[in-house]
């Protein structure tokens, strides 16, 4: 039997959206219990429908995908007795994730600071936008505004005139889970070493601006804007994307043209520009004019003819995929990045996996997302409450 790297670790989950529950679902995936608090109407994206809607779709997929596995408990945050059974839960909890700004966690006695209190080798993982502290703290952060926009990947891509493009959906957020998973690891490792309370803290912005440390980077040096990418005119024309005759399109990245640029000239039938060009400042220098060149080249033969020839000539290549093709690709499945959940609503669905492996050990959904408050009682009765403490939080109205 294989083991769960997570297994034995309870995690408590007071969050909504993608980012935090997509990191709580990850440690699940590993063999975590994690419980999730909502409030009475549920975790925000629930009511989020997919538009326009997916005959067959569970709800939300966002949701059903970064809460797989958990365990729902109802609580109503606004009413007495909440903090008093909130803390009991932590005190027998190992990770606490949350995406409460620290004004909020204040104002529900969730701060770190109370928390440690409670208990005292506590592993505290938050994620925002922009940080609990500092003159942007109060802003509300999410993955278009923090990690797209304010953290200058926006601003860098695109055509040089062109206006900043619309993104994908919850591509930031599901990045920053990833960086919270590392933290909290991270922390439960030094929690381990200590025996004391950590705080692990991860934000949008910090982490879009990861995802471009390069030009961050030279920025911190030059103290100017990176220029965007321009299709038309490349630094290096084997560093690019071009069109085939079936519409189709293949990105190349060679950025050793040295060893690149010779193989390519024979390939595309140009034996002639390797001693034209025959370094990368000449190939900078006419990068125009070659670009204009292989474009033309690449719109004579269908995509499956260069696919062989590209192969053949041993370049660094990939295509620009369509997702209904890329869900069926044979490499994806030898790899293990499909699932499928047995969910007793829906029946069986297929899911993606997490990003990654360990040899000789299970990592995989450990079930369907819960229907809102579906685990209260029984969550709350493991967690050490009697019947009649059940049975007074529920006349106070604690569960909804």
């Amino acid at each position: 039997m294989k083991n769960r790297p997570m297994q034995g670790i309870k995690v408590l989950e007071i969050a909504n959206w993608v980012a935090a529950p997509s990191c709580a679902m990850m440690l699940s995936d590993m063999g975590a219990e994690v419980f999730k608090i909502e409030p009475p109407e549920g975790d925000a994206l629930r009511g989020i429908l997919e538009s326009p809607p997916i005959p067959g779709a569970p709800g939300n997929l966002t949701f059903y995908l970064d809460n797989r596995g958990k365990k729902s408990i109802i609580i109503d945050f606004t009413k007495p007795h909440a903090s008093k059974a909130v803390h009991k839960i932590i005190s027998q909890v190992d990770i606490l994730i949350t995406n409460l700004t620290d004004e909020r966690a204040k104002k529900y006695h969730l701060s770190f600071d109370e928390v440690k209190q409670i208990k005292p080798d506590i592993v505290y993982s938050v994620i925002s936008g922009y940080g609990t502290t500092g003159p942007d703290a109060f802003r509300r952060g999410f993955d278009f505004t923090s990690f797209w926009a304010h953290s200058g990947i926006q601003g860098l891509l695109g055509e040089p005139d062109d206006p900043p493009p619309p993104n994908r959906g919850s591509q930031g957020d599901h990045i920053s889970a990833m960086n919270l998973l590392a933290a909290t690891l991270a922390a439960l490792r030094l929690r381990d070493i200590s025996g004391e309370a950590q705080r692990a803290e991860v934000t949008l912005q910090r982490t879009g601006m990861w995802t471009i440390a390069g030009d961050v980077q030279r920025t911190i040096f030059s103290k100017e804007q990176p220029k965007k990418h321009d299709r038309q005119e490349p630094k290096n024309p084997i560093f690019n994307s071009y069109q085939t005759k079936d519409g189709k399109w293949v990105m190349f990245a060679m950025a050793q043209t040295d060893r690149y640029w010779p193989r390519f000239c024979d390939m595309v039938q140009k034996p002639q520009w390797k001693d034209m060009y025959p370094t990368i400042e000449q190939l900078m220098e006419h990068t125009r004019m070659l670009t204009s060149e292989i474009t033309g080249l690449f719109l004579e033969k269908q995509y499956d003819e260069w696919a062989i020839l590209l192969d053949e000539f041993d370049m660094t290549w990939a295509p620009v995929v369509e997702l209904p093709d890329l869900i069926e690709s044979p490499q994806l499945d030898a790899i293990d990045t499909f699932a499928e959940i047995d969910d007793p609503e829906f029946g069986t669905y297929k899911t993606i996996n997490v990003p990654f492996s360990i040899l000789n050990s299970e990592i995989k959904p450990r079930g369907p997302a819960p229907t809102p408050g579906q685990d209260t009682n029984e969550a709350l009765k493991e967690f050490g409450f009697t019947s009649q403490e059940l049975s007074d939080f529920a006349a106070s109205g604690l569960f909804g």
